[in-house]
């Protein structure tokens, strides 16, 4: 009987053992090299057991296979390919993108409304004609017309500075605020005033949207890396509190809006002109421009939802995580500062003190800075793809099936010294115009191609404006109790500091 029992056990350990590695040969019988895997979980588990950030895991494997062009790994028992080679990652991006339109999340519907049609999110038809109806809301006349909602917050946020100095400061919590507050006016149509109040309910509740502990990061993880998992157990990114209170600010504001007849140069009032008209009337500054997105999608209120909180998702990571990196950065390079300095100065005087939407666009020297800072900690890692229809890679003899998952190590090319020299080192004249990327997607800090981060344009103005008002009159430098070089946090999809960081900050000019 126990010799019985011991042999069924056998039989079901192994059947268990085979489930859960079905599919761990797929690679090799492509005559593709691949990394270990283990049941279940397949390659994953340093990022699903949270032990390492998907940023960290997927630049390991890229630095332990440099020279490849690719590699496989899997996510469970679904086969992905590392893809490491910039000439392959501009098809898979541009030119071959019909066949890898998805990113690959499978959000529940029913358990996760507002993630699974948010645009990021989305797949398939549905994206598209998102994509193409919400594309006209970030235009270059949009943009400029959300200029004095981002120069307001970025006047308040010098004013606060200036009138609260103290020796050693958390930036990642001050340009929380101040993004907080950017988020609030350009998004959602509020005032909120965060850097004076840290306690406001609008900034208490967008702080919970990346405060996750343990179990929700394990959550994620499984939504974006183990959906099966992920979809039979319900899991939900945010929490039923967290959606019904953006669900109820939105639908709020707007019956405020539609009572009272007033309207609002922001985000929030394009995307209500989108879904009673279905489509954007042309500005002053884009005359010619074509913004009409009447393509039959119609926009419902929880549409209008879901994007306003990607809005705050993707902006406040861009931005607030963007200037906490280069603050971090800057304190450890005076001779940046000092040229920051000089170009703000020159721009100023030229432009009798006032910085316009135009006059910011002088500010070369920024751009330089917030370059090289997104090419060492770019906010989205990661690229994720799924291939959509079948592929031949090119000049291989590797076709890949529809559902095998990609993976593009942002991180990883542009921190590689293949196409970045001393890539460890924060040096902005790298991206000045005698020192041009010489290879296609060596630098994509928002994506490449037709699925390029949309709000790539707004999200450079509040981090070029946070950066003008300190550094017009504060000297950055370093403190003590900021760790160097930053931990990232793996229970975040973005690259977040597992730490708070601090500079100090000393008074040293007024332009």
């Amino acid at each position: 009987m126990d010799a019985y029992v011991l042999g069924l056990v056998a039989v079901l350990v192994l059947i268990v053992f085979k489930l859960g590695t079905r599919n761990h040969e797929y690679w090799r019988r492509k005559g593709v090299e691949s990394v270990g895997a283990v049941p279940f979980v397949g390659s994953m588990w340093p990022v699903v057991s949270l032990r390492e950030h998907m940023a960290d895991f997927f630049h390991r494997l890229a630095i332990e296979n440099k020279g490849k062009k690719f590699v496989g790994y899997f996510q469970g028992s679904t086969p992905g390919l590392l893809v490491l080679d910039p000439e392959l990652i501009r098809s898979i991006l541009i030119s071959d993108f019909s066949h890898f339109v998805d990113h690959g999340f499978e959000i529940d519907p029913e358990a996760d409304p507002m993630q699974s049609r948010n645009l990021f999110n989305m797949s398939g038809q549905y994206w598209k004609e998102m994509r193409s109806m919400l594309s006209p809301t970030f235009s270059s006349g949009k943009i400029k017309a959300l200029f004095p909602l981002v120069q307001e917050c970025a006047t308040s946020f010098e004013n606060y500075m200036l009138s609260n100095k103290s020796q050693d400061i958390n930036i990642k919590d001050l340009l929380a605020r101040f993004t907080t507050n950017v988020i609030g006016s350009c998004a959602f149509g509020i005032t909120v005033n965060s850097l004076e109040n840290p306690e406001d309910k609008f900034r208490q509740m967008g702080r919970k949207l990346f405060e996750v502990d343990f179990v929700q990061g394990f959550k994620n993880s499984c939504i974006f890396f183990q959906p099966q998992i992920a979809n039979i157990f319900k899991f939900r990114v945010f929490s039923e509190e967290l959606t019904n209170f953006f669900r109820n600010l939105v639908h709020e504001i707007m019956d405020k809006r539609a009572k009272s007849g007033n309207t609002r140069k922001d985000f929030l009032q394009l995307l209500i002109q989108l879904k009673e008209k279905g489509k954007l009337g042309s500005t002053d500054d884009e005359p010619n421009e074509n913004n009409e997105s009447s393509i039959g999608l119609k926009l419902t209120d929880d549409d209008i939802v879901a994007q306003a909180l990607v809005f705050f998702i993707g902006g406040f990571e861009s931005t607030s995580m963007t200037l906490t990196y280069t603050l971090m950065e800057l304190a450890r390079n005076p001779e940046a500062q000092r040229k920051a300095r000089a170009n703000i100065k020159e721009v100023l005087q030229r432009h009798d003190g006032i910085l316009s939407f135009q006059s910011m666009q002088e500010l070369t020297y920024l751009d330089k800075i917030a370059n090289e800072t997104l090419r060492m900690y770019p906010p989205l890692a990661v690229i994720n793809r799924i291939c959509t229809k079948q592929y031949k890679i090119p000049n291989t003899n590797v076709t890949l099936e529809k559902g095998t998952a990609i993976a593009i190590s942002v991180k990883g090319i542009q921190n590689d010294p293949q196409y970045f020299e001393d890539p460890e080192t924060f040096n902005p004249d790298r991206f000045s115009d005698e020192n041009p990327v010489k290879t296609k997607c060596a630098f994509m800090p928002f994506g490449e191609g037709p699925r390029q981060c949309i709000g790539m344009r707004f999200a450079k103005m509040p981090l070029k404006l946070g950066l003008f008002s300190i550094l017009r009159h504060f000297e950055v430098l370093q403190s003590p109790n900021t760790v160097y070089p930053p931990e990232f946090d793996p229970r975040q999809f973005f690259l977040a500091s597992k730490h708070d960081i601090y500079v100090q900050l000393r008074e040293c000019c007024d332009y």
